[in-house]
């Protein structure tokens, strides 16, 4: 016997996807291509509000509006977020909400991105041409805190990018699994190079070639080091003309707007947490506890566990940020924790990642009904994390209020310090050119606070570069690391 739908139930009706050529159009009107891949004109005509990820290409004031009028639709809301990666599932779980409680009936969520074809426009001194929107040409609704890549203190460091930070975690997952430099790179490179396996597979990918384990952790062309231990190959890949677009509505709306029921997948839960603010105090550089709530409490709505899930796609602009993602859920390197190939191969739009691994979750989930497929994303230093479960079988149950759950569990942090210290995370940043220019160290003094210290003595940095120095005690004088403890 069948179970009978609750009409209200939020799906995913439709979802579009562009990887363009150079030159690409702009990023809204490639948004514009994703939606029209993804509903039909009498779908689109109907859109109650148009949620568009922040836009790193371009500076559009509301770039929903170039889409609009491009596709020649009038929407009642434009909704702009703040930046992050996490960005394009919390939409969606606002999404669901508004949709289940009637607020909204059709959400258009999307983003896009033409930084390639920028890139190349500005290498050839050409003029984009591209939309220059009047400052009065405001979305309704600003969604999402500002996303802080630093604190103050950070900040006076030079600290604050994404390639200090992951890098830096990396570092504590090797010295807490005990391997060496060595045995660690071939474990980020199989991790990697498994993630390319499945980017093969995927039409929309940026890269479409397997690669080795070797491939991803060795030299050669187009495969510098960028930030220790990572090689351009284990990194996030910016360099893309991505869009990607879902419409949500409810199983009623959808079949009502001439979507088959084969089509629609449900969503069955979410969930949303963030981890401390602060890189330096973040209590635990090998774990997220943000990520584990947010888990629970989108299995909670869903009822089920990890054991129902068949399908995952865990958040991967870089290696560090799938093993903590797949510690906190509970899953093996060796499984598969991609649909898409992830950010380095399927390409990563910067916030929008999320809203091509949803779309590609949609198309699998329709190809393997019966199982439940889960996606994360992350913005900022692993800090702000937004979690969703789908399902081509209607849920059990209704969906349950949305929060966000903050776990500041956070240490002390000094902003000098000088004297003995203990080695907790590390990084060595390289320039063009593959000579290193800078590194970084969390420390920990006698007392357990926190220190963070830049590394500029050539000698040290070689050695960061060649031996373990997490765990090792060092000297430091005010916010440097002078030196290390041999013997």
């Amino acid at each position: 016997m069948n179970k009978k739908i609750d009409p209200r139930s939020p799906v995913i009706a439709g979802t579009g996807q562009v990887t363009a050529s150079y030159p690409a159009a702009e990023p809204a009107l490639l948004l514009a291509e994703a939606l029209s891949a993804a509903a039909s004109p009498r779908a689109l005509n109907v859109i109650d509000s148009l949620d568009v990820v922040a836009i790193g290409t371009r500076p559009y004031t509301n770039p929903g509006s170039v889409t609009a009028r491009e596709l020649g639709i009038t929407v009642g809301n434009f909704a702009y977020t703040t930046h992050g990666g996490h960005s394009p599932q919390a939409l969606v779980n606002r999404a669901a909400w508004d949709i289940w409680t009637g607020k909204r009936s059709v959400v258009a969520v999307g983003g896009a991105e033409s930084w390639r074809t920028r890139r190349l426009l500005r290498r050839e001194g050409r003029p984009t041409g591209w939309t220059v929107q009047d400052a009065s040409d405001q979305p309704d609704e600003v969604i999402g805190a500002e996303l802080s890549m630093s604190t103050a203190l950070e900040a006076l460091r030079g600290f604050g990018d994404p390639l200090d930070a992951y890098p830096m975690l990396e570092s504590a997952l090797r010295f807490e699994a005990g391997r060496s430099l060595t045995e660690h790179d071939k474990v980020i490179g199989q991790l990697w190079a498994d993630f390319s396996a499945v980017a093969t597979t995927n039409p929309y990918a940026a890269i479409r070639r397997t690669l080795n384990a070797r491939d991803i952790v060795s030299p050669g062309d187009g495969n510098r080091l960028i930030s220790h231990p990572y090689r351009k190959l284990a990194v996030a890949n910016n360099d893309v003309d991505q869009a990607a677009a879902l419409v949500v509505t409810s199983y009623e709306r959808a079949l009502s707007l001439g979507f088959s029921r084969d089509e629609l997948v449900f969503i069955h839960g979410f969930g949303e947490a963030v981890d401390c603010d602060s890189f330096t105090a973040r209590q635990s550089y090998t774990t997220s506890k943000a990520i584990e709530a947010a888990a629970l409490d989108a299995l909670a709505m869903a009822a089920a566990t990890m054991d129902d899930i068949g399908l995952v796609d865990i958040y991967s602009c870089f290696p560090s940020a799938v093993q903590v993602g797949a510690r906190a859920l509970g899953l093996p390197l060796s499984g598969a924790l991609t649909v898409t190939g992830g950010l380095t191969f399927a390409g990563g739009p910067w916030n929008n990642y999320a809203t091509h691994s949803i779309a590609t979750m949609v198309t699998r989930l329709r190809e393997q009904p019966e199982t439940l497929g889960m996606c994360t994303a992350n913005g900022g230093l692993l800090t702000k994390h937004a979690i969703g479960i789908y399902g081509a079988t209607p849920p059990s149950r209704a969906l349950s209020t949305p929060r966000v759950r903050r776990l500041d569990d956070q240490r002390k942090v000094v902003a000098e310090f000088s004297g003995t210290v203990s080695i907790a995370a590390t990084t060595v940043r390289y320039g063009r050119d593959g000579t290193p220019s800078h590194g970084f160290a969390v420390a920990e003094t006698s007392t357990s606070d926190r220190v963070l210290l830049r590394i500029d003595q050539s000698d040290l940095l070689s050695e960061f570069e060649s031996t373990e120095v997490v765990g090792r005690i060092g000297t430091a004088e005010g916010s440097q690391l002078v030196d290390l403890a041999r013997g």
